[in-house]
């Protein structure tokens, strides 16, 4: 299937948490005068329970059940950027429709920059209670094929500002012909 082309093309963020893609996809939305949406939101907007109590009370396979579900319904949406859930890559599926419906964006950064910026894991379901620069490399290790495989683009994030990584995104969409030959 074909990538969305112009201005209805989707714009989609993947990467680990803490890599920075709400940050970046806000900005991002901003500069390009798109909508910005962040899956982790929508799934505690319309659940009315944050990520870790989905996670405690549900398990970890009923928010996969909800993401996938909130991935497939915005990804039918046009010109609109996306932040998913660092874990989203892991079912097959939301990366196959990723993939077909917008270009796709790594933002990768190493386990020790994650470390730093995540904290001791508070809101972060699958690293509570854990040493932290080590279960990060544990789910990198796991994730990073699956992050490699649906990304369009990867751009490594660990020594760029927020700012830099948002001209990066620009750029490379300018080069891709997914901006509609604007800004």
């Amino acid at each position: 299937m074909e990538k969305q082309k112009g201005v209805s093309a989707n714009i989609f963020l993947i990467g680990m948490m803490g890599s920075g893609k709400t940050t970046v996809g806000k900005l991002l939305a901003e500069h390009l005068d798109r909508e910005f949406i962040d899956t982790d939101q929508m799934i505690t907007e319309q659940t009315g329970l944050t990520i870790p109590v989905i996670f405690k009370e549900k398990g970890e396979q009923y928010f996969r059940r909800l993401e996938q579900e909130v991935i497939a319904g915005v990804a039918r949406r046009r010109g609109v950027v996306v932040a998913t859930g660092g874990g989203a890559i892991i079912v097959r599926k939301n990366r196959q429709v990723l993939k077909e419906n917008g270009l796709v964006f790594y933002l990768r950064v190493a386990a020790r920059v994650l470390a730093e910026r995540v904290g001791a894991g508070e809101g972060r379901p699958l690293l509570a209670g854990k040493r932290l620069v080590t279960e990060l490399e544990k789910l990198l290790a796991v994730r990073e094929e699956y992050y490699q495989e649906t990304a369009d683009v990867v751009l490594e994030t660990d020594e760029l500002i927020t700012e830099e990584v948002v001209e990066a995104i620009i750029k490379e969409c300018r080069s891709r012909g997914v901006l509609g030959g604007w800004l």
